[in-house]
């Protein structure tokens, strides 16, 4: 009795197995014009983000620096390019240095690889960020930061600021 009762779990289980789904190609609306068929990447992508996250946090701005590709652009949420590694150093030191960031969160953090081969870690974050007198305001952020050569190359990011 057990003998059957053990085959016919194998055999339930084994029918329950789904094989992994090809992605098939989707006719589009609108047609994504930088790249389609975004696929999972390596994780490590997430943790090069993490941290440069942590270091800004904690104010070290030369931690921060080192990760960051010598071509750097930063689209900001406010509208703003900043082009080159010089240029982020210094908005970094500037807009970071007065206030402190608190209660960080991710939301979402994940890291994709298009079809054209760009890599990228898409996180949804929040914040609380107390401002030199004392005031503290919440903030949303969604951003995209392309990986390349171990290094982020570019941030696109979208804010909400401040949240009632």
């Amino acid at each position: 009795k057990q003998l059957v009762c053990i085959v016919a779990v194998v055999m339930m289980a084994s029918c329950n197995k789904s094989e992994p789904q090809e992605s098939k190609a989707v006719a589009h609306i609108y047609k994504p014009i930088y790249t389609d068929n975004f696929k999972i990447s390596d994780p490590k992508n997430v943790l090069l983000v993490d941290q440069m996250h942590k270091t800004l946090i904690a104010k070290d701005f030369k931690g921060a620096f080192e990760m960051l590709d010598d071509s750097v652009v930063f689209q900001l949420g406010t509208g703003q390019t900043l082009k080159g590694k010089p240029a982020v150093m210094d908005y970094m030191q500037k807009g970071f240095s007065g206030v402190n960031i608190k209660n960080y969160q991710v939301e979402v953090s994940f890291p994709v690889v298009g079809e054209n081969g760009d890599e990228w870690v898409l996180v949804w974050d929040a914040a609380d960020l107390e401002t030199p007198d004392g005031k503290t305001v919440k903030g949303r952020w969604m951003e995209g930061f392309r990986i390349k050569n171990g290094k982020i190359n570019a941030v696109n990011q979208y804010e909400k600021f401040p949240i009632q």
